[in-house]
């Protein structure tokens, strides 16, 4: 649907805006950023799944009118997705640097690769929360509230903290850090609105409307 085309197209304007101020600080900066995101793309690809298992179950539930069974789904969802990704994020983190040398023979590269991992690595838990519930909010219909949540998060508070850090002439470890703000908030809003229940009416909403 549209919003679900909407939160793409935010999500890469907000991606390429960062990507654009990780360039100011240099090529090692840059390559840093993409071997790191290169590396804990193992575990991306399982939060992807829970995302697609997330949402699958939580629709049939739906469409077989047992809430409580889709509520049960989208919770169990997100702690399976909790417990894989924080396991690989700590694996990938442990080993951050021979991972990083093994991709690029560079110091400074390696370094910055390293705190890269260690920063989103951390972060692992809550992209997990971001993957399982949002798939499952897309899966009742809900897809309003990823977008709302992809354009705050995202652009208003990745991007917007990553320039005023860098007109603060903030180091590029700062400018990465912003992520983890970003997926504070994104955790807190995904467990809130799942929590809430309002996103189990919201396929009635649509015919309705």
């Amino acid at each position: 649907g549209l919003p679900a085309a909407l939160e793409q197209v935010i999500f890469q304007i907000g991606i390429t805006a960062f990507l654009i101020l990780v360039a100011y600080y240099g090529t090692e900066a840059y390559a840093a950023y993409g071997i790191g995101v290169q590396i804990l793309s193992f575990s991306f690809v399982i939060g992807f799944g829970f995302s697609i298992a997330g949402a699958t179950l939580v629709g049939q539930h739906l469409g077989a009118q047992n809430k409580d069974q889709a509520k049960r789904a989208g919770w169990g969802a997100m702690r399976l997705s909790i417990i894989s990704m924080t396991f690989f994020g700590v694996l990938i983190t442990v080993f951050a640097e021979p991972l990083a040398r093994y991709m690029i023979d560079n110091d400074e590269v390696v370094r910055l690769t390293v705190i890269f991992i260690w920063l989103l690595g951390s972060m692992q838990p809550l992209m997990a929360i971001e993957f399982s519930l949002g798939g499952a909010l897309r899966g009742a219909g809900d897809t309003k509230t990823p977008l709302a949540i992809t354009l705050t998060c995202l652009l208003f508070i990745r991007v917007f903290l990553a320039v005023i850090f860098f007109l603060l002439d903030a180091r590029i470890e700062i400018i990465f850090s912003t992520l983890v703000a970003d997926y504070i908030v994104k955790g807190f809003l995904y467990v809130a609105r799942f929590r809430s229940d309002r996103w189990m009416n919201a396929i009635k909403s649509k015919e309705a409307g």
